[in-house]
């Protein structure tokens, strides 16, 4: 029987326990988001921590008249306004499903309650922390070294099908650039994998077997 995003992560991933993955399934809720609603809006405190079943999300930041757009997330994925979740504050920043999502979700008391239960859970609040702070780390540093250009290729390495559910101006917000110029990086990464192709078939047509 194929896993589920729950128990890849605490069964197989982080070695729980079936008890302890019975006792999240207790504490835990379900939660549906339809198109444009949002899991936490900015200025709001974020209670809850989701994991996406299915669905897509962006977190983002409002400037004024501006949107900048932090992260994406899709199926499979940990989504929290961490800071907020941790210290109940509000949060800096909204996040808002792009599609039809459903999560499952944890409260902040439940979050809590387990650590009271079983030391074993800070294994769980490790694999939260590791996740958002290597998400984290890898964005700022590529603003830091790579071109536009290579961004946009790290992005569709960390997301493959990200172009098909999320629109070419939010990617643009997120890799700092104008939409304009992602459709000119979009060109010229088709022309790149055209020219891989038919480089890869003249080896094959020379190739000695």
């Amino acid at each position: 029987m194929e896993m589920n995003v729950l128990e890849q992560i605490l069964k197989k991933d982080l070695k729980l326990s079936d008890e302890m993955y019975d006792r999240f399934i207790e504490l835990s809720g379900k939660k549906h988001l339809k198109k444009k609603e949002f899991f936490v809006q900015q200025g709001k405190v974020c209670y809850y921590l989701g994991l996406i079943e299915s669905g897509v999300l962006r977190s983002y930041i409002e400037k004024g008249a501006e949107e900048f757009i932090k992260d994406f997330y899709f199926s499979g994925s940990l989504v929290v306004s961490y800071g907020s979740f941790l210290s109940g504050e509000p949060s800096i920043a909204s996040i808002q499903a792009l599609e039809e999502t459903h999560l499952i979700t944890l409260s902040c008391s439940a979050y809590n309650q387990l650590f009271k239960e079983s030391n074993e859970w800070y294994k769980f609040g490790k694999y939260i922390s590791d996740c958002l702070l290597i998400k984290k780390c890898r964005r700022e540093s590529s603003f830091l070294v790579d071109d536009a250009y290579e961004r946009y290729k790290l992005l569709l390495k960390t997301y493959p099908r990200i172009e098909q559910y999320v629109s070419q101006y939010y990617i643009a917000s997120y890799l700092g650039i104008k939409p304009e110029s992602l459709s000119r990086m979009r060109s010229l990464n088709i022309r790149k994998k055209e020219n891989s192709f038919k480089i890869e078939d003249e080896y094959e047509k020379y190739k000695l077997y």
